[in-house]
């Protein structure tokens, strides 16, 4: 048939509540749930049936992004309409049977996000429902240990995850990202909807659960069914440190969604966390966007002890680009002797570092601190010095022995590489209205190096114009 309606799970809540519609379910539904559900365990004997069924009654053709359902069958429309308000009102009622209650809590994959818009709606369930939810979970608790070995078949590889989670082994959990992320979608199949309804009614409770859980693969359930919404508000109340690491690698949303204001609150992961979070969450830093203002946040504050662990955790060979929120916003709001602390720290990394033997112009990840270093804890005399010496060093390179040419070359690209950021800054100083993004990919040469063709030639000047 053809789609001659659609409405949304908003406008079908609305219509169940109002007096233009019936509050039942048909005879056929009881006598189903009898025949094919397991009451005791509150599980389907065979899941596969309902939904057969449920196609045969209830319009199937559905948007679950947007939650709309598209009615073909005027039929199907009253009786979805007329079991929404039946099992509204019963999961409303305090005196609801237990098995009613069950019946409503299944029926409610009637509606997409039926529970995330009923409580945008303001629909209030009963404490005999929550009850029964929260007695449920408490239950499911036990049994989860039980599904170890079958969420993924290499044995081995589960038992050493098992045990990286029990002892906190942070870089072993960080190398397993991915088979975390496995399991994860493992355990999402074990969906219920009694999660559901606590966690977008009573998130306090999953919250509970969460900081209470001992068992690993009881925790990982948990944070595999949590909602997007809660994961940032989570990671930061949580008083289990094993969570709080876990959920920092699902919070991606907030980079994508372009959500500064709690990636700023992120600050405050990082001022009582496990040192060894910050090498972990710094060796690619490229692969934590939504982290950067958190730690340029917490940087505006932070202890020297703490601005040094931070420095030490980047690895210069990153890109500059992977950090640059971070920097912006510690430059930005950070005061004068912490800026000051951080542009020195910044500068004694990088000033015995080889650029990785580059055969190129090599940048690193702290040029945004350096050229600031160069900017404010230098005299303009001492970084005119600091150029000529880098100079003088490529045009004195005969004073020297290479074992190749290939060797020499390096030579030259490494100290062409290390007058970069000072260059940079004596630009910036001439024109103020230049910044640091204007000029940052630009290439800076000795004017021998334009006067005369050998030297142009030799290091293919051409190619960086």
């Amino acid at each position: 048939m053809e789609i001659c309606e659609q409405l949304t799970t908003a406008q079908i809540l609305h219509l169940a509540q109002s007096l233009d519609y019936s509050s039942c379910l048909p005879d056929e539904i009881f006598s189903f749930f009898d025949k094919d559900f397991n009451f005791n365990s509150w599980k389907w004997d065979d899941e596969h049936l309902f939904w057969q069924y449920y196609n045969n009654f209830y319009p199937s053709s559905i948007d679950y992004h947007d939650a709309v359902i598209y009615i073909d069958n005027p039929d199907k429309k009253n009786r979805l309409i007329e079991s929404i308000s039946w099992l509204i009102n019963t999961l409303q009622d305090e005196h609801s049977s237990e098995k009613d209650q069950k019946i409503a809590f299944e029926l409610t994959c009637l509606l997409p996000k039926f529970w995330a818009i009923s409580y945008e709606e303001g629909i209030i369930f009963s404490q005999s429902s929550k009850n029964l939810a929260i007695r449920y979970l408490s239950h499911l608790k036990i049994e989860l240990s039980t599904i170890q070995n079958a969420s993924i078949n290499d044995n081995e590889r589960m038992d050493s995850l098992t045990e990286n989670l029990e002892n906190e082994r942070w870089k072993k959990l960080a190398e397993d990202k991915w088979h975390l992320n496995e399991l994860y979608n493992h355990l999402s199949l074990n969906f219920h909807q009694s999660y559901s309804f606590i966690s977008e009614h009573h998130n306090h409770e999953i919250l509970s659960l969460i900081n209470q859980e001992t068992k690993v693969f009881n925790l990982l359930y948990w944070l595999a069914l949590l909602p997007e919404k809660y994961r940032q508000p989570f990671a930061l109340q949580t008083t289990n440190k094993l969570a709080k690491f876990l959920l920092l690698f699902r919070l991606d949303h907030l980079s994508r969604n372009e959500m500064k204001d709690e990636q700023i609150q992120l600050s405050d992961i990082w001022k009582d966390c496990p040192n060894e979070w910050f090498d972990i969450f710094n060796q690619y830093p490229v692969r934590y966007p939504y982290l950067q203002l958190g730690f340029g946040a917490f940087l505006t504050k932070a202890t020297d002890e703490k601005i040094c662990i931070y420095i030490d955790s980047l690895h210069l060979n990153q890109g500059e680009e992977s950090i640059k929120e971070c920097l912006m916003y510690f430059f930005a709001h950070a005061d004068k002797n912490r800026i000051q602390y951080l542009c020195k720290l910044a500068f004694d990394k990088w000033k015995d570092w080889d650029f990785g033997n580059p055969y190129s112009i090599a940048r690193s990840i702290l040029d945004r601190a350096l050229v600031k270093y160069f900017q404010i804890m230098l005299p303009k005399q001492d970084r005119e010095n600091f150029i000529q010496n880098e100079i003088n060093q490529i045009l004195n390179f005969q004073r020297q022995w290479f074992a190749s040419i290939v060797e020499l070359d390096k030579f030259v690209y490494l100290h062409l590489s290390r007058m970069q950021q000072a260059c940079i800054s004596e630009e910036l100083e001439k024109d103020a209205s230049l910044s640091f993004e204007d000029i940052q990919k630009r290439v800076y040469f000795p004017a021998q190096f334009d006067n005369d063709l050998r030297w142009r030639n030799w290091i293919d000047l051409d190619k960086f114009n």
